[in-house]
């Protein structure tokens, strides 16, 4: 079972129809991006380009919570960042959600959830 401390990520993989790449990227920093960093418990944004197929991106953000992540979609406002990137899909985005066990960042590693004894 999760615990109410554990950090929570989503994953949205993304298929650009192909020479939209540029045009992708642009709307996604310049119209997705400054509204999605607003999200209450979101934390980091991530936009990711497949090595060797630029058309396939990622999408990685880390949330404070599952609920926070959860609200953001039950809000409708992933549906309305979505439809404004949708002329630039090849297909339909597919979304996976994780918990986070373990954040490390330079030199140190942060457990998330408290060890059982």
């Amino acid at each position: 079972m999760q615990e109410a401390s554990s950090r929570f990520a989503r994953l949205v993989s993304i298929r650009v129809r192909p020479g939209k790449e540029t045009d992708f990227a642009k709307t996604f920093e310049e119209k997705i991006l400054p509204s999605a960093l607003r999200e209450a418990g979101l934390r980091r944004v991530y936009l990711l380009r497949l090595l060797g197929s630029p058309a396939e991106f990622v999408t990685f953000s880390l949330w404070d919570s599952e609920k926070e992540a959860e609200e953001y979609v039950d809000s409708g406002r992933y549906r309305s960042y979505v439809s404004k990137i949708s002329e630039l899909l090849e297909e339909e985005p597919t979304v996976s959600r994780f918990v986070v066990d373990i954040h490390a960042v330079g030199q140190s590693v942060k457990p998330l959830r408290k060890k059982r004894r």
